[in-house]
């Protein structure tokens, strides 16, 4: 891993977690806070996470570990250091842009994650906007659509999607097609835009007001079944 928070209380939902983190992304958001998972995880030193769980072991009050990034299913070992940790009996959360429907789908049906985090980022359409030239967008798409319908119609685990009310992505032109994305699912959490320390620059981008975004929130009130701003 390429970074760890030692300690978190909000993480993971109602647990004491310690976060790991990973490097590589095959988004672009220009609003993510964490650049350098992004740009520069190569020149990152590694993190053993051997190391992290025995120091969790030894202290005796973590329920569990919060697997975030970048994007954490992009690591070829990311299963077999779940298993590392539940074999440590920790609880895992899962935080993922659903681009790797494969291996969410292997992780729930065989019992290795919890809860999983998935971020909604714009309306499937937009979604090109944010893809890396590398990857093939369409594929991509497709992967996040079959990862969020899988997430609404298993019922293994508890989960929760969740968008950053981006403007450039997220506009209130885009309720509809996002609200059909969402449709029935149990929890939907919207987060207020930061532009302090961000991928790109973009502090000319305006935020949606504390009212815009309450309005939003009511919005999607009718299509899921809890909707709350973070």
């Amino acid at each position: 891993m390429k970074g760890w928070l030692k300690t978190s209380f909000i993480d993971f939902p109602g647990h004491i977690a310690s976060t790991f983190f990973y490097g590589s992304c095959n988004f672009r958001c220009k609003y993510c806070h964490n650049k350098d998972l992004v740009d520069n995880h190569m020149s990152l030193s590694e993190i053993s996470e051997e190391k992290a769980l025995d120091y969790m072991d030894k202290k005796k009050v973590y329920e569990g570990v919060c697997i975030t990034g970048g994007e954490p299913t992009l690591n070829p070992k990311i299963i077999d250091i779940i298993k590392q940790i539940k074999s440590r009996n920790y609880l895992v959360k899962l935080d993922t842009n659903g681009s790797s429907f494969e291996v969410l789908n292997n992780l729930i049906e065989n019992n290795l994650i919890d809860y999983v985090a998935l971020d909604i980022k714009a309306s499937y359409g937009k979604y090109k906007e944010l893809i890396t030239g590398k990857h093939n967008s369409e594929r991509l798409i497709n992967e996040v659509k079959k990862s969020v319908e899988y997430l609404k119609k298993q019922k293994k685990i508890d989960y929760e999607f969740r968008s950053t009310l981006f403007p450039p992505y997220f506009t209130k032109e885009d309720l509809p097609e996002i609200s059909e994305m969402v449709k029935d699912a149990k929890k939907y959490y919207l987060q207020q835009l930061d532009t302090t320390v961000t991928l790109e620059n973009i502090k000319s981008v305006v935020p949606f007001t504390i009212k815009e975004a309450e309005d939003v929130c009511r919005y999607f009130k009718n299509s899921v079944e809890e909707c709350e701003i973070r």
